[in-house]
């Protein structure tokens, strides 16, 4: 066993000089950004932070957003007020590219994880000799590839991690005020966006304030008691306003988690082992016909060098664990313990441990799918596993002086090998990017949607999972980010209400499946106060394959009182790669004299309706079904709009209220069988519903993909359209078609219907 000395500090301040491991972190951390990909910004986190962070700022504060989903309670959106949102403002107002402002921005991150590594190194009495390594090792973490490219708004708590500790650690050892500010301040700037990331990481510190106060006894329990308090004090000071709005989400706002990633698809990625290598993120490994999900996934999973080298790194770590002594060993691998219990999580979801079982079991319910993304926990992990790194080179240097630096400089290549996406220009996801500047015709349309009226929304069609445009991927629509104008469009996950997502998918899906009726289109854009359509024709329509354009084009061209007021851009036929082909049928009876529409074109509603208004109470009319019954009944041509409209389900708990709106003169009910029993899932944007359930039916087993929409929260059967079972065989099946879709064709009655050309499909997943 060996010895680790931490009782002197060397090498920080000496001479007032930056010592070379912090200049050699900084060129790591911001060269290799630099160099990657000039002149292409990268769909990280929110597009509308490039675009106008000035906008956003400035619709940041607010809980209520009628750019988004025919209006929302916003989740997490108060959290760019800082750091992120004020950063990219100051960028773009002193002319700084937006590319330039990303990479420093991620390079900052990178800077700060490693930075914070010495700092709490220092704290905590280590020479210099191992500091170095443990700095690198944790800021060159494989952690970084699950976030860097697309949300690395959540590598801030990673970042802050070690700052947290020496601010505690600081804390205890001083009796002030200043030390836990400090530790406040560090939360407010690394915790706004993302509570389940923050809490994660905060579980380091105050173990450490039991490690103090009841293993290394350094502090009285009422001293520790007293700072602690401190520190929660200020920090519910400074983080009150984003925890207030986080709360005003789950209050109010739709139950946004339930339409997301379930936790058994996290848990199902989070292997221990991948863990360790400071992976296990479920999206990480995800891939579709065009590539990897992330491009720098690739090498961890199918290069046997990489793969060695990720594996390598954690043992040896684990090795000086067992191998070297210093003064707080014990805490640092309780550290990565607790990370590990905490990443796996339930994994393996079928038999997790008891743990596992009771975590399983909270998550459940809404509170608990807020820690579903236990693999955040991955920074406890790299933290102690990176100190253990340290504390060997340490050991060698007082066990063989003249070997260490050696020693160090090979642990430091090996630490950049194994993050070498970054040194491969990887960083900046070649699915993810686009050039610094959105086309010119985009610009103009946004100035034409300001120059209209402003008492009526924009409705974008079609719906897309995701923006993936022709010139380049933002994830999120840009429109909301270049206009003023209240907008509206069908996108993968559910905003608003449920009653108002519910409208806005039913209004697209017709659109998505091809059997839109152009009469439909515009009774039901005036309902929804919309004065203006704008058909985003430069969509990759291959890639999530949502409706073509020319079809489109055609179904708005047809349509009765709507007219195309201005096309921008010039017009260029939307040609999918060679990668996904869309040869197909709806492409062979697609007209070749169909014109290829400009890309952006904006259609002008006739006598259209102002979102705000109000209407004759007298003469309502109510509707048994959804809003795809609504939708229908818009294309019957019977919708008027100038009448007040309920859904008779609205009223399941105050029948008498139901009846009182039926006798009113003049009122008119229309039955429709569309409020069905069914499952719904979220994977895509068409597609979504199961087959209609029989009455009183209930799974086999919890589908956790299937989360419906509470339109009408107090129906149940008796409102629903149900399959009454008359006489014939019941069949029932655990699960059919696959996991991400509802496929009816794939239902388990059709193992039983006699019929040789369908089946009952498990697993199965085409197109």
């Amino acid at each position: 066993m060996t010895t680790v000395s931490t009782s002197r500090v060397r090498g920080w301040n000496a001479g007032h000089r930056v010592p070379l491991g912090v200049i050699l972190l900084a060129i790591v951390s911001y060269v290799p950004l630099l160099l990657t990909k000039p002149g292409m910004v990268g769909a990280d986190t929110k597009t509308y932070l490039y675009l106008n962070p000035g906008r956003l700022l400035s619709r940041a504060p607010y809980m209520w957003d009628p750019n988004i989903g025919l209006g929302t309670v916003t989740h997490q959106n108060i959290g760019y007020l800082w750091p992120m949102g004020p950063y990219y403002f100051v960028m773009q107002s002193i002319g700084l590219p937006d590319w330039v402002a990303q990479r420093i921005w991620l390079g900052s991150i990178i800077l700060m994880a490693g930075l914070g590594m010495r700092f709490m190194l220092r704290e905590l009495r280590w020479r210099s000799s191992g500091v170095t390594v443990a700095s690198f090792a944790y800021a060159l973490s494989p952690y970084l590839i699950n976030y860097g490219a697309r949300i690395s708004v959540i590598l801030l708590p990673f970042a802050g991690l070690p700052w947290l500790i020496g601010l505690a650690a600081r804390s205890l050892r001083r009796s002030d005020w200043r030390t836990p500010a400090l530790f406040a301040l560090v939360t407010l700037t690394v915790g706004g966006v993302n509570a389940t990331s923050l809490l994660l990481v905060m579980v380091a510190p105050m173990m450490w304030f039991v490690y103090a106060t009841f293993i290394e006894r350094e502090v009285s329990f009422i001293r520790a008691l007293k700072t602690a308090g401190k520190i929660t004090l200020l920090t519910v000071i400074t983080s009150i306003w984003w925890v207030v709005g986080l709360l005003t989400q789950g209050e109010h706002g739709i139950p946004i988690l339930r339409y997301t990633e379930t936790y058994e698809t996290v848990a199902n990625a989070a292997l221990a082992p991948e863990l360790l290598r400071g992976l296990g993120y479920w999206f990480f490994y995800g891939t579709d016909g065009l590539g990897p999900w992330t491009q720098a996934s690739r090498a961890y999973i199918e290069s046997p060098l990489l793969i060695s080298l990720s594996f390598a790194i954690p043992l040896l770590a684990v090795a000086a664990a067992v191998l070297t002594r210093f003064r707080h060993r014990i805490f640092f691998a309780s550290v990565v313990l607790v990370g590990l219990v905490i990443g796996v999580g339930s994994h393996p979801w079928d038999s997790p441990s008891p743990y596992g079982g009771i975590f399983k079991a909270f998550t459940q319910g809404d509170l608990g799918l807020s820690f579903r993304s236990t693999p955040r926990a991955v920074p406890l992990i790299a933290l102690g596993l990176a100190v253990f790194l340290g504390a060997a080179i340490a050991a060698l240097s007082a066990w063989r002086p003249t070997w260490h630096r050696f020693a160090a400089g090979a642990l430091l290549l090996l630490v950049c090998l194994n993050q070498l996406p970054l040194f491969q220009g990887l960083m900046v996801d070649r699915n993810l990017d686009r050039k610094e500047n959105v086309p010119e015709y985009w610009l103009q349309a946004a100035d034409a949607l300001d120059a209209g009226d402003s008492d009526t929304r924009v409705l974008e069609v079609p719906g897309t999972d995701f923006a993936s445009y022709r010139w380049g991927n933002t994830v999120d629509p840009i429109t909301p980010g270049l206009t003023d104008r209240e907008y509206a469009a069908r996108e993968l996950i559910p905003y608003g209400s449920p009653a108002s997502a519910n409208f806005l998918n039913d209004f697209d899906l017709p659109f998505q499946s091809g059997r839109v009726e152009p009469s439909a289109i515009a009774p039901l854009a005036r309902l929804l106060g919309v004065g203006d359509i704008l058909l985003r024709a430069d969509l990759q329509q291959e890639r999530f394959r949502t409706p073509r354009p020319r079809v489109t084009f055609e179904q708005l061209q047809e349509a009765p009182g709507i007219d195309p007021f201005a096309q921008f851009g010039s017009v260029v036929a939307n040609t999918p790669t060679e990668q996904l082909p869309l040869d197909d049928e709806l492409e062979f009876n697609t007209p070749s004299t169909a014109p290829d529409p400009a890309p952006v074109t904006l259609f002008r509603v006739k006598d259209s309706r102002p979102i705000l208004r109000t209407v004759q109470a007298q003469g309502p009319t109510l509707l048994a079904g959804n809003a795809t019954g609504l939708v229908n009944f818009a294309a019957s041509g019977g919708l008027q709009v100038d009448r007040p409209i309920f859904y008779s389900a609205s009223f399941a708990g105050d029948p008498s209220a139901l009846e009182s709106q039926i006798s009113e003169p003049d009122s008119e009910l229309i039955v429709t069988d569309t409020n069905r029993k069914q499952a719904r899932r979220w994977g895509a944007v068409r597609d979504n519903d199961g087959y209609t359930e029989r009455v009183g039916e209930v799974p086999l087993v919890k589908d956790n993909t299937d989360n419906r929409l509470e339109v009408f929260p107090d129906a149940d059967d008796e409102q629903r359209t149900v399959v009454e079972q008359r006489g014939g065989a019941t069949v029932a099946a655990s699960t059919y078609g696959n996991g991400v879709t509802y496929t009816a064709g794939d239902r388990a009655v059709n193992a039983l219907d006699g019929d040789p050309l369908t089946a009952w499909r498990v697993a199965a997943f085409a197109n």
